[in-house]
């Protein structure tokens, strides 16, 4: 067979097992992130004073300084577990530590609002940073799955879809969570609700996922050979991480740097913007919470578009794949550093103006998810996910010091417009600064030290080193060894 028939025959597989896969990771993105971000809408819920009297549940008079301790207290343990996550989810495959994230999140969350009386909101953190520590595992074993489960020419997109899921979740669990804080049992229905959605989940990914597609008990020989043939994937299983190659590789250093940047950017909506729209822009809190899930299906949106525009460019040869990272990335960060710019000066009496601004800042947002997102797997599809968990890790020390640094900037006083317009300066020039060290840095080349068996071959002969391949190479190559 040509070398042009075998392209056309990867290309134009059809459907799969490999989409089953991909749905029921989507699934987990929407699952955990509801967890991750109904907890901004839960504490406004448990300190809202005015309802002290109607209510039927505890209301608690914690301060902003406390309230940022709780939010910012998942990520103690999220970052805490970040490169044991990736090297747990290498170790055991991704499957089963997801699936231990599921069943331990709904434990916890169904147990939370009976302690919380006896514990006060140092037990609501020692919560929070249990679901830290086993959601840990999600985009390290979901960057591992992804490496294992999509061809090259497919990765960006679909890895845009399953990524998507995270702003779904907000979606949803901003106004639903609104909606069950008005009820009767206000916020506790919260976290019963959602204790019983992980158990669902964590059901179906049991029974419809795997870490692999040749442990999946329905995927066809054929579907099997497709995949990983193409990630020439016949290696050992249990692979050594070549640590130092990682560390010496400039690629890597620019991705940290455009992660550093998109979760400076993304704590400050995920985690500050219902108190922002309740407290600086004067909204109820049942409007806040719809109207604080609007941005993010603008990101929803703008994470699906630029995916699969980035591959369709990718695959017809309109740039080199480093510089569509480069302009997608890019792209990202000066709608959001507009966005905040313009949202910053944004008044009281502009309610619907500022949600649209919002809405069109994280809308634009999306587009990172083609960029230092893929940057990873570009890389080095074996190795990933371990990377995505250091990248991760470093991220999370920013991710604990975020809420706490934003409350000491408003200083108990979140109905001051001039101190959120500093919080946002700075989350703008961050953003910017981070992009430029991206744009400089990263590569989307395939490394030489992502061959299974590179350690062993240096071992061998230190003198027979290759240059890495570029992309289109790669692919080409693989084509030749069928």
């Amino acid at each position: 067979m040509e070398k042009a028939d075998l392209k056309k025959e990867k290309l134009e597989y059809g459907i799969g097992i490999r989409h089953l896969q991909m749905f029921c990771m989507g699934l987990n993105m929407i699952t955990l992130f509801i967890v991750r971000s109904s907890m901004g809408v839960a504490v406004l819920a448990m300190t809202d004073i005015s309802r002290r009297r109607d209510s039927k549940v505890e209301i608690y008079d914690w301060d902003k300084k406390t309230q940022g301790l709780i939010l910012s207290s998942f990520f103690w343990g999220y970052m805490v577990m970040q490169i044991p996550a990736g090297l747990l989810s290498k170790k055991f495959g991704g499957k089963l530590v997801i699936l231990v994230a599921l069943v331990v999140n709904g434990f916890v969350c169904g147990l939370l609002p009976s302690i919380v009386s006896i514990g006060g909101w140092q037990i609501v953190c020692v919560c929070r940073m249990l679901m830290g520590l086993t959601q840990a595992c999600l985009f390290p074993a979901s960057h591992t799955l992804l490496g294992k489960w999509l061809p090259a020419h497919e990765r960006t997109s679909y890895t845009g879809l399953v990524y998507g899921g995270c702003q779904l979740g907000i979606v949803i669990a901003m106004p639903v969570s609104g909606l069950l804080a008005a009820t009767d049992l206000g916020w506790k229905l919260i976290f019963y609700g959602i204790s019983a959605l992980m158990f669902v989940e964590a059901v179906i990914w049991h029974f419809f996922a795997a870490s692999s597609p040749g442990e999946h008990r329905l995927i066809t020989y054929k579907e099997r050979e497709y995949i990983e043939s193409d990630l020439n994937s016949g290696g050992p299983s249990n692979l050594r991480t070549p640590w130092l190659n990682i560390l010496k590789t400039r690629g890597f250093w620019g991705t940290l740097a455009g992660h550093i940047g998109s979760s400076v950017v993304y704590m400050l909506f995920f985690v500050d913007m219902p108190t922002y729209l309740e407290k600086g822009l004067q909204i109820s809190l049942t409007s806040s919470a719809f109207l604080s899930a609007l941005p993010y299906i603008g990101m929803v949106v703008g994470n699906v578009v630029s995916s699969i525009l980035c591959e369709k460019m990718y695959n017809k040869g309109v740039f080199r794949l480093v510089t569509l990272r480069r302009l997608f990335n890019s792209i990202g960060v000066a709608g959001v550093t507009v966005g905040l710019l313009a949202l910053s000066f944004a008044k009281s009496d502009s309610k619907a103006l500022a949600v649209g601004m919002l809405t069109v800042t994280l809308s634009l947002c999306g587009f990172v998810s083609a960029g230092f997102m893929m940057s990873h797997l570009d890389l080095s599809p074996n190795y990933g996910g371990v990377m995505l968990s250091v990248t991760n890790c470093i991220t999370s020390a920013g991710a604990v010091a975020i809420p706490i640094t934003n409350s000491f900037i408003l200083r108990n006083d979140p109905t001051d417009v001039g101190r959120w317009r500093v919080v946002f300066f700075g989350t703008a020039v961050v953003g910017v600064i981070c992009n430029v060290l991206y744009v400089l840095l990263v590569s989307a080349d395939r490394q030489e030290w992502d061959d299974p068996n590179y350690l062993d071959k240096q071992k061998a002969d230190p003198e027979e080193r290759q240059p890495a391949l570029k992309s289109k190479e790669f692919e080409m190559k693989q084509l030749e060894r069928r």
